[in-house]
């Protein structure tokens, strides 16, 4: 099975914790659910100095795991196999990165970035991150942080409409633009049908479909 690999997501996720770790004077434990390759996790361990933060990290594909382990040499790191919050029960964490599968099924089926790769994420692209927010308050410590990415080609008007209900503090990041691929294009007619019905958000300008992405950050 594939692994995902960095992409903008996974850099913005990076930017956004490091501005928050960087202000932090107290060790912290922070998982990162859906690792993929663990590169998030492995450029915020790099960017350490005083402080060491404890790292846990799953992923519910075995290569992604495997590969992860093979990425970090860190012994403040533990990396787990299995879905969602599945392997961390009876914790409690400061910081949660969840960087899950959250874009429409329905997109990911005919895209290259899915190639190998399973997404059960259901039509608004939904279904994974909302199970994690839905218990973000049983292993979040008090004032602790929930980071996840809100990406256009899923339906954000619920996303967001959720985590105003689950979190007492909800803020975003400016969207970062970017051009959908040819696939896109190709399919435009399912695409468009999607939007009409509010599953994904796009925009087509200068000739071209325009998704985007930015990082929501939580506080329970």
């Amino acid at each position: 099975m594939a692994v995902f690999k960095p992409n903008l997501t996974s850099d913005l996720i990076k930017i956004e914790t490091q501005k928050i770790l960087s202000k932090k004077k107290q060790k912290l434990k922070i998982l990162e659910i859906g690792c993929g390759d663990g590169n998030i996790s492995k450029f915020l361990i790099e960017k350490q100095t005083k402080i060491k933060h404890n790292f846990f990290l799953s992923d519910i594909s075995l290569s992604a795991v495997i590969t992860a382990k093979k990425n970090i040499n860190n012994k403040n790191i533990i990396i787990k196999k299995g879905n969602l919050y599945e392997p961390w029960k009876n914790q409690k964490f400061d910081i949660i990165i969840s960087d899950v599968s959250s874009i429409s099924e329905d997109v990911s089926k005919y895209s290259d970035w899915y190639k190998s790769i399973v997404n059960k994420s259901g039509k608004d692209g939904l279904k994974n991150i909302l199970s994690i927010m839905k218990k973000t308050h049983v292993y979040l410590n008090k004032n602790g942080i929930f980071i996840f990415p809100i990406i256009s080609l899923s339906n954000i008007t619920k996303l967001e409409k959720n985590c105003q209900k689950i979190f007492l503090n909800f803020k975003k990041t400016r969207k970062v633009f970017w051009p959908l691929p040819i696939f896109f294009k190709k399919e435009i007619k399912k695409f468009l049908g999607l939007m009409e019905n509010k599953y994904i958000y796009f925009e087509k300008k200068y000739g071209m479909y325009i998704a985007f992405t930015q990082i929501g950050i939580c506080k329970i």
